[in-house]
C-alpha cells in the first residue's frame, strides 16, 4: 500500500506555500473576486491583484484598474511553443505503434488539451497529466496544477510517487497501486488500494506526468508580480486623480458675513457676485505632470514583459511594420525561456511514452521498441508580417507560386478561379507593385 499518515503530512505540509502560489497564480490569469486578505506575499494571495485587497475608506475614491498582464504573458508563451506540436518516429518505430499514438492523440483532443497544459504550465510553474485504463483502453487527462504533486528520487530524479488531493481526500500513487486515504479526526485513514495498470512488477511506473516551466517550477508571470501591482496602483492612482479634478473645491476668498449670501446665489443662479475689493473665487485643483506618469507607466510595462521573457503585443502593432529579423530579436528573450521550458517537455514525454510502450508489450503483445526514437517538434507560433517575409523572400531569390502569394496576403480568393478570371477579363487590373518583391 503506498502512503501513510506521516508520509501524507509532510508532502501536503511541503506544498502548501507552493500550492498557495499556483492557486494564486491561476485565480490571477483569471481575473477572479477577492476570496481571502490575510496573506501579505503578493504572490500567495488568491488570485487578487493588489488593488483588491487594498483596506480603502468608503470616502475615498476608490477606482480600481486591473490590467490582464498575467493573461498575456501566459497566451504569448503557450501559444508560441504549445500550438503545434508535432511527433515523429524513427524507421525501427514499428507502425502498430504510431497508429495507437494518432488514435489516442484524436480520443483525448491533444492539441487543446496541450495548449491549455502549457497554459497552466507556464501560469502556475507547472502542468500535470493522469494517464489511465478505462475498459482497456489508455487515456490521458489533465490534472489541476494546485492538487496534484509528483514525488522523485532524490539521486536518480525518477518519480516514486504522486499524489491528487482535496481538502478531505488524497489519491496516492506509486509504481503499481493507487490509494484512496479520507482525512477523520485529523488523521489520514486508508481506504481502497487498487491496481492502477500503468506499472508492473517489473517496470514499476507512476501514471502522473509533470510537465514544468522550469525546474524550479516558477511561472512566468509570477516573477513579476510586483510590477505588475505596481503598475495597477499607478493606473488606478493616476485615474482617481483624474476624478478628483472633476470634483474641483471652490474656493470662496474675503466675503466676511456676506458667505452665505453668495452660496445661495450661487445654488440658485450659479453665478457670484463679489463686491468687495478683498473677494475673490477660483477653483483648487493639483497640477499633474503627465509625463512623469507616462514614463513611470511605459517603464514598468516594459520592465513587465522583460521581467517575464515576453514580448510586448503592442509592439507588434505600433509603428512600421517590422521585418522578419526584427520580430526575431524582439523574442529573443522569449526564445532563450522557451528552450528551457521544451527541455522539462521533453522529460514529461519521455516518462510518457515509456508509459505507453508498458501499456503496448502488456495489454497489446508489441515487443520492445526504441522509444528514443519518439520525438516532438515544437514549431514556433509568433507574429509575422507576412508582407515583409515576402519581399525578403524574393530578395533572396526565392520564387513563389501565386497560390502561396494569395495564401499569405490573407485574400480569401480561389487562385485558380482567380487565374481564369485574369484571362477571360480584358479589363483585370494589374497589381500595384510592392516595393522589393514585384521588381526584377
Amino acid at each position: 500500500m503506498p502512503g501513510n499518515d506521516a508520509f501524507i503530512k509532510e508532502v501536503l505540509d511541503a506544498t502548501s506555500k507552493r500550492d498557495a502560489i499556483a492557486y494564486g497564480m491561476s485565480q490571477r490569469a483569471r481575473l477572479e473576486a477577492a476570496g481571502k486578505f490575510k496573506w501579505t506575499d503578493p504572490r500567495e494571495a488568491d488570485g487578487v491583484p493588489i488593488l483588491s485587497r487594498r483596506e480603502i475608506s468608503g470616502t475615498d475614491l476608490n477606482q480600481r484598474i486591473h490590467i490582464p498582464f498575467d493573461r498575456m504573458i501566459s497566451t504569448n508563451k503557450a501559444g508560441y511553443f504549445a500550438s503545434d506540436i508535432t511527433i515523429t518516429y524513427g524507421q525501427d518505430v514499428p507502425d502498430p505503434v504510431k497508429v495507437f499514438y494518432k488514435s489516442l492523440y484524436e480520443r483525448s483532443r491533444w492539441r487543446g488539451m496541450t495548449l491549455s497544459l502549457a497554459e497552466a504550465c507556464v501560469t502556475q510553474g507547472a502542468g500535470y497529466v493522469l494517464c489511465s485504463i478505462e475498459d482497456g483502453d489508455f487515456w490521458v487527462s489533465q490534472s489541476p496544477a494546485v492538487s496534484t504533486k509528483v514525488i522523485y528520487d532524490k539521486r536518480t530524479h525518477k518519480p516514486i510517487y504522486g499524489l491528487r488531493y482535496d481538502r478531505d481526500t488524497v489519491e496516492v500513487y506509486d509504481g503499481m497501486e493507487m490509494t484512496t486515504f479520507s482525512l477523520k479526526d485529523g488523521t489520514w485513514t486508508p481506504g481502497e488500494t487498487a491496481l492502477h495498470g500503468m506499472g508492473t512488477a517489473s517496470r514499476p511506473m507512476v501514471p502522473i506526468i509533470e510537465y514544468r516551466n522550469s525546474p524550479d517550477r516558477i511561472g512566468n508571470p509570477e516573477r513579476v508580480i510586483t510590477l505588475c501591482d505596481a503598475y495597477d496602483v499607478s493606473l488606478s492612482d493616476l485615474s482617481n486623480e483624474l476624478a478628483a479634478l472633476r470634483l474641483s473645491y471652490l474656493l470662496l476668498k474675503g466675503l466676511g458675513d456676506r458667505a452665505d449670501k453668495v452660496k445661495a446665489q450661487l445654488k440658485d443662479a450659479g453665478v457670484i457676485i463679489i463686491d468687495s475689493e478683498n473677494g475673490d473665487a477660483r477653483f483648487v485643483t493639483k497640477n499633474l505632470n503627465p509625463e512623469a506618469v507616462r514614463l513611470l507607466q511605459d517603464n514598468l510595462r516594459s520592465l513587465i514583459f522583460e521581467g517575464a521573457s515576453s514580448y510586448d503585443p503592442t509592439s507588434f502593432a505600433e509603428g512600421s511594420s517590422p521585418t522578419a529579423y526584427e520580430v526575431s530579436q524582439r523574442l529573443a528573450a522569449l526564445e532563450m525561456d522557451t528552450n528551457i521550458t521544451v527541455g522539462q517537455w521533453d522529460e514529461g514525454f519521455r516518462q510518457l511514452d515509456y508509459l505507453i510502450q508498458t501499456y503496448l508489450m502488456t495489454f497489446m503483445g508489441i515487443s520492445v521498441y526504441p522509444i528514443w526514437e519518439i520525438d516532438r517538434i515544437y514549431r514556433r507560433t509568433a507574429p509575422k508580417n507576412d508582407i515583409s517575409a515576402l519581399v525578403e523572400a524574393r530578395n533572396a531569390g526565392l520564387n513563389l507560386s501565386n497560390e502561396t502569394k494569395i495564401e499569405l496576403s490573407g485574400l480569401q480568393i480561389d487562385p485558380e478561379a482567380e487565374a481564369i478570371r485574369i484571362q477571360n477579363d480584358p479589363n483585370t487590373i494589374e497589381a500595384a507593385p510592392i516595393p522589393g518583391l514585384n521588381q526584377e
